[in-house]
C-alpha cells in the first residue's frame, strides 16, 4: 500500500511573490512476503519422515521419507528434492514411480541406509546434500518446477528436540495434518519408521 500525503503553503509577501511549498510524505507498506507454500501443487505427496541428525550409535545419515497419501499412482520421474541451498539439487530418475499408500526413502548414502535399514526397499540416492543439524527445509519440487511440498524444521520448541542427534527421526502423525506446524510432528520411537507407519501415526485426526 502507498499513501502520498501533501501539504501545500502559500504566502503573499509585501513584494508580491509567493511562495510555494509542496511537502511529500510517501509510506510504503510491502506487502506480506508470500511463502512457499502459497504456490504448492497438490498431488498428495506428504514429506512425512525426516532423519536430520542420528545419534552416534545408529547413523543410517540423513534421510526424508515421502508419502503418497492419494489415490494415484504418480510417476515422479525428473522431480527434484532440495534442502534450503538452492544449489543442493537431487533429481529423481526417470521412471520411479510411487503407488498409493506407498513409501520412498530418499537418502544421503545409501550404502549407510541400507547397512542400518537392510530390510527396506524402495530407496534412492545418493542425495549429493546433507541436512542440517539445526534447522532447515526439505522442499519437493515437480518435474515442471513446481512446489509439491515443503518443511521448514528447527532442532528447537516447539519442534521435538528428541530428533535433535537422540536416535528419534521426526514423523508426521497424520499425512493430512499441515507439515509446516510444529505441532504436526513427533518424534518417532526407536531410530524411525522408514517404509512403513509411522510409529507415532494417529488415525483419530
Amino acid at each position: 500500500m502507498i499513501i502520498f500525503l501533501k501539504l501545500i503553503v502559500l504566502y503573499w509577501a509585501p513584494a508580491r511573490y509567493m511562495l510555494y511549498c509542496v511537502f511529500t510524505v510517501i509510506i510504503l507498506h510491502s506487502c506480506e512476503d508470500k511463502t512457499d507454500d502459497d504456490h504448492i501443487v497438490d498431488y498428495g505427496l506428504v514429506i512425512n519422515e525426516i532423519n536430520y541428525n542420528s545419534s552416534d550409535n545408529f547413523n543410517p545419515n540423513d534421510w526424508v521419507e515421502i508419502y503418497n497419501n492419494s489415490s494415484n499412482t504418480i510417476d515422479l520421474g525428473l522431480w527434484i528434492i532440495k534442502d534450503e541451498n538452492d544449489e543442493h539439487v537431487f533429481t529423481i530418475k526417470s521412471n520411479t514411480m510411487i503407488k498409493s499408500d506407498q513409501y520412498i526413502i530418499f537418502c544421503r548414502d545409501t550404502l549407510k541406509f541400507t547397512e542400518f535399514f537392510p530390510d527396506v526397499g524402495s530407496y534412492y540416492g545418493d542425495l549429493g546434500f546433507g541436512l542440517s543439524g539445526n534447522s532447515d527445509i526439505v522442499r519437493l519440487f515437480d518435474s515442471n518446477g513446481s512446489l509439491v511440498d515443503i518443511v521448514e524444521y528447527d532442532d528447537n520448541p516447539p519442534w521435538p528436540v528428541a530428533a535433535d542427534g537422540n536416535g528419534p527421526t521426526l514423523e508426521l502423525r497424520h499425512p493430512t495434518l499441515d507439515n509446516l506446524n510444529s505441532k504436526s510432528w513427533s518424534p518417532s520411537e526407536g531410530y524411525g519408521t522408514p517404509g512403513a507407519l509411522n510409529s507415532t501415526y494417529d488415525g483419530d485426526l
